[in-house]
């Protein structure tokens, strides 16, 4: 895909998104880290934990001022580039794979992607000989829900996404994820295959009300421009979003998709007219598994051509849960960066 253009998130048997604005990637928000027990490697040190909490509040300073209101995916590569973290000090695939789980119980960093120490070069792929991405790691740092904003000054009111609170501890990263990947010698090509590509997620509105989601990049096929994989390489492509519940669910009533009751037991006197009182509660009660549409678009920054590593930041745009059916959808927009090794099969 050319640019970081609106998402479209079309619903299957629930409301779809529209295509929007251009997105607005303003500023990520994301929580400090904190450090490992205990050092093994002559890279991580005593003092990790209080860089890995310093760059991150650097990160979140920089890319608020580096990025405009509007931006391409171009300008946005090129933004979050500013916050890369010295190479003498990145916290490196093997950096984190030198740790015990001692040192990594608490801490947080199993919920971190890795970093990359190489800045440019390119990943030559030749067309017709099989490739695959793996060990791709997709950790959010922003989280928005769009809601509808009214002017204090007049009654105009319009869509926006909002800032959130967090409410899911360091679960959220998706990783491990492989696929095939191959070129035709003018474009790239992904598509998702396996691994732990889903996350259950909650986040709280300034309201005060919550928003359950799947974050997650099921069945994703990512095409980008150029034979190669550079740093100016723009992978974009659409993926499924599962239903936050499964058929098994039961709600308070004890109702279910595939058991359960098959009406609200707990409510006899709106039901005995057969009709009205039923239809209040159609939604609730007949439960569906509902799989909505979601659009990811990834810009690479960083390569190391030796090790075939792959860094850069990414921008998606899902549906939150609908309570099989009961409830309207509300658009979630995500920012965060991710990571990925490129291997030959």
């Amino acid at each position: 895909m050319a640019g970081m253009t609106a998402f479209v998130g079309a619903g299957v048997g629930a409301t779809a998104p529209t295509r929007t604005a251009p997105l607005r990637c303003t500023s990520f928000s994301g929580a400090s880290v904190a450090a490992p027990a205990a050092s093994t490697s002559s890279r991580v040190t005593a003092s990790l934990g209080d860089y890995l909490v310093r760059r991150s509040q650097e990160d979140i300073a920089k890319v608020a001022s580096a990025l405009p209101s509007v931006a391409t995916a171009a300008t946005v590569a090129a933004a979050i580039a500013l916050v890369a973290a010295p190479s003498a000090q990145a916290l490196t695939r093997s950096d984190i794979a030198s740790l015990t789980y001692e040192q990594v119980k608490g801490t947080g960093l199993a919920n971190r992607c890795p970093e990359v120490d190489g800045a440019k070069g390119a990943i030559k792929l030749n067309p017709g000989t099989a490739y695959k991405l793996v060990d791709l790691c997709l950790e959010p740092k922003s989280f928005q829900v769009e809601e509808e904003i009214s002017s204090k000054r007049s009654a105009e009111v319009k869509k926006a996404f909002v800032d959130t609170k967090l409410m899911t501890r360091a679960t959220y990263t998706l990783t491990g994820i492989d696929g095939k990947l191959y070129s035709d010698g003018s474009s790239v090509t992904f598509e998702e295959q396996g691994g732990i590509d889903y996350a259950a997620t909650t986040v709280q509105l300034p309201g005060g009300e919550r928003v359950p989601f799947l974050f997650t990049v099921k069945a994703l096929k990512a095409v980008a421009g150029g034979g190669d994989i550079t740093t100016a390489t723009e992978f974009g492509g659409d993926f499924k979003v599962p239903s936050y519940r499964s058929g098994l669910f039961l709600d308070p009533k004890g109702r279910g998709g595939t058991t359960g009751y098959d009406m609200a037991v707990a409510l006899p006197a709106m039901q005995a007219d057969g009709s009205e009182g039923q239809d209040e509660l159609a939604k609730e009660t007949n439960k569906v598994f509902q799989v909505t549409d979601g659009e990811i678009e990834m810009a690479v920054n960083k390569i190391d051509p030796a090790s075939g590593e792959i860094a850069g930041v990414f921008v998606s745009e899902q549906l939150s849960d609908t309570d099989m059916g009961a409830k309207a959808p509300k658009k979630i927009l995500l920012k965060g960066v991710f990571y990925a090794r490129v291997e030959e099969q």
